[in-house]
């Protein structure tokens, strides 16, 4: 390991095995389907024709900067939520985080993607190094019933890209469609919430009712595409959180005021944000140099 003094607190940011190892799965060839070793040492089965299993079969990573967010913000006993888990990717890091005391609650809609979600949590239940998951095969918004689950044409193979929409593109879907507040228990606070609900962040919000404005959950991370304010970011502030986000640089994420303008990389996703209750909390957590989570 090579440490970086100089920066307060020294931290590990380059570790050369999991830099090889990260090399060597770039340009080796993939099958359809692949099990990769994640940086915390969970195995996660992937699709690569879908986008985001491709990546994970060649780098072992996805989202570097949500990831590292997470991973600071989670602590040993958590009770942590994943709103579109796609294949169980940040999932496996919530439940590693929090322990075997702490608890992990995912949903994910489609019924391609929940079955290897199931899956992939099954295999981490045997391992026995991690909490048990409880899953949920629902989209989330503001209302209850069925709603239509579709992808942009071209891209039915992207599974990871599918969206809630009331004008179907091409290969859709069927699904059953509650409001987060039905599955919370107002005497359990949450500490911890991920929301990657493919422009349907607000909505989500909006179904989660008093238990958002009661300050019940501490922590959400989400990704937005719409500039500041959008209207997840207003329900948000409405409620009384506070917001940042997030600019991705060498010696690991820089917390940034959601006003401020973000230098963006080509590859960068959706825009990761926080929206915190404990504002002292998570600007401590996240303000040293480094990559902890890999």
């Amino acid at each position: 390991m090579i440490s970086f003094r100089g920066l307060g607190k020294p931290q590990y940011l380059f570790r050369p095995g999991i830099l090889l190892r990260r090399l060597g799965q770039e340009v080796r060839p993939v099958g359809p389907r692949e099990v990769v070793r994640l940086p915390w040492g969970l195995h996660i089965e992937v699709i690569t024709s879908d986008v985001v299993g491709m990546g994970l079969a060649h780098q072992g990573l996805s989202d570097i900067v949500t990831t590292e967010i997470l991973w600071r913000l989670t602590s040993p006993g958590d009770r942590t939520i994943d709103v579109g888990a796609n294949i169980g990717y940040f999932t496996s890091l919530l439940a590693f985080r929090v322990g075997v005391q702490g608890q992990v609650f995912a949903w994910e809609p489609h019924p391609e993607t929940f079955r290897l979600l199931e899956s992939n949590v099954e295999s981490w239940q045997e391992e026995g190094c991690c909490t048990p998951i409880t899953l949920y095969q629902v989209a989330l918004s503001n209302r209850d019933g069925m709603g239509i689950l579709s992808n942009f044409v071209g891209q039915e193979a992207n599974t990871s890209y599918s969206f809630l929409t009331s004008q179907p593109e091409t290969a859709q879907l069927s699904v059953k469609i509650a409001r987060l507040g039905h599955f919370l228990d107002s005497s359990k606070p949450i500490q911890l919430m991920k929301v990657d609900a493919q422009w349907h962040e607000a909505q989500v919000f909006e179904g989660a009712g008093e238990h958002l404005r009661s300050g019940k959950i501490r922590d959400i991370v989400f990704e937005e595409e719409s500039q500041f304010p959008a209207r997840s970011h207003e329900i948000l502030l409405s409620a009384g959180y506070k917001i940042f986000w997030f600019q991705e640089r060498l010696f690991g994420p820089k917390v940034i005021p959601p006003t401020q303008s973000c230098n963006r990389r080509d590859y960068d996703i959706a825009p990761s944000y926080l929206a915190t209750r404990d504002p002292d909390r998570a600007l401590r957590l996240l303000s040293g140099s480094g990559w902890h989570s890999f």
